[in-house]
C-alpha cells in the first residue's frame, strides 16, 4: 500500500506543469503559519500526473498526487534466508528494516516471540509471512529531510487494547473540524460490530498511524481511538487538512466480551 498526499497549488507560473512530469521525485516542506522562520519537511515521493485547472475568475490551479514509495530493490533486498525463530517481533522487524521502522505496538505483541521456523529471503518475503499472526498492517510514511525516495515504514499489531494509563491526545487540539462521522460494520455471523470515525483536523506532521486519540462526541462522551489511516490535502493559497480514519477502542471490549463468551479462550 502507498500512502498518497494530494497538492492543490494555485496561481502557479504558466509553465509550472511545463517543467514537472510524472515520475519526479520532490520534496514537500511546509509551515503553519507565516511568521515562523523555517520550514518544516514533511513528505517525498514520485508525483503523478498534474492536472491544471482555468476558472472564469482567472484563477488556476493544479493538482498533483504524491505516492510515497521506497526504492524498488528495497523490499527485494537478498536478506540471506534468515531464520527469525527465537526473535521477539520487534526484533525481527528492527532487523529487516533497520532505522526505517515505526513500530506501533503494544508491549504483548512487540515482545512476542516467534516460535515457529520462519525464514525470509526478502523484506516482501517477511512482511507476507508475519502478516495477520504477527503484524495486522504496514504502512509507509514519511521519511525524513535527509531522505530522498525512502520513506518509514509503520508496523500495527493485532492487539490494540491500551492501558487505563494511555494518554490519548485530544483531537480538539488540533483543530477538529467537525464532530466525526460514525462507521458501523457488522462482523462475521452478526456478533460483532466495529465502529470506525472520519475525522478531518487542520494539518499536521505530529499524528500518525497507530497513534491514540479522543474527541468529544455531541452527547459529552469522550471516545478514544487509534488512528488507522491518514490523508492530507495541502494547498499553498487554501486550507491544508489531514482526514484520519479512527478505529474506536472500545471495539476490542466488545470482541473481547464475545471470545470469553463463546468459550473461544
Amino acid at each position: 500500500k502507498s500512502k498518497q498526499v494530494k497538492l492543490v497549488l494555485w496561481n502557479l507560473p504558466l509553465d509550472f506543469t511545463s517543467n514537472v512530469n510524472h515520475g519526479d521525485v520532490v520534496k514537500i516542506f511546509y509551515k503553519k503559519y507565516s511568521s515562523q522562520k523555517n520550514f518544516q519537511f514533511i513528505a517525498s515521493g514520485f508525483i503523478g500526473v498534474p492536472m491544471s485547472t482555468d476558472y472564469p475568475s482567472g484563477d488556476s490551479c493544479v493538482e498533483i498526487t504524491l505516492h510515497l514509495t521506497t526504492k524498488d530493490n528495497f523490499f527485494k533486498r537478498d536478506l540471506k534466508n534468515k531464520q527469525f525463530k527465537g526473535m521477539t517481533v520487534a526484533q525481527a522487524i528492527e532487523w529487516v528494516f533497520p532505522d526505517k521502522s515505526i513500530i506501533k505496538m503494544s508491549s504483548s505483541d512487540k515482545n512476542r516471540v516467534i516460535t515457529e521456523n520462519l525464514t525470509a529471503k526478502t523484506p516482501q518475503e517477511f512482511i507476507s509471512k508475519m502478516s495477520y499472526q504477527y503484524i495486522q498492517k504496514v504502512i509507509p510514511d514519511i521519511g525524513n529531510a535527509t531522505n530522498t525516495l525512502e520513506c518509514n515504514f509503520i508496523f500495527t499489531g493485532n492487539t490494540n487494547g491500551a492501558p487505563s494509563t494511555t494518554y490519548y491526545e485530544p483531537l480538539e487540539d488540533y483543530g477538529l473540524e467537525f464532530i466525526p462521522q460514525q462507521e458501523v460494520s457488522i462482523g462475521p455471523n452478526y456478533k460483532v460490530t466495529q465502529i470506525r470515525w472520519n475525522a478531518k483536523v487542520a494539518y499536521t506532521h505530529e499524528l500518525r498511524v497507530g497513534d491514540k486519540v479522543s474527541f468529544i462526541d455531541n452527547l459529552g462522551n469522550t471516545i478514544k481511538n487509534t488512528i488507522e489511516d491518514v490523508s492530507a490535502i495541502l494547498s499553498n493559497y487554501a486550507e491544508c487538512s489531514l482526514m484520519l480514519k479512527l478505529y474506536d477502542d472500545s471495539n476490542h471490549r466488545v470482541i473481547d466480551d464475545l471470545i470469553r463468551r463463546e468459550n473461544l479462550i
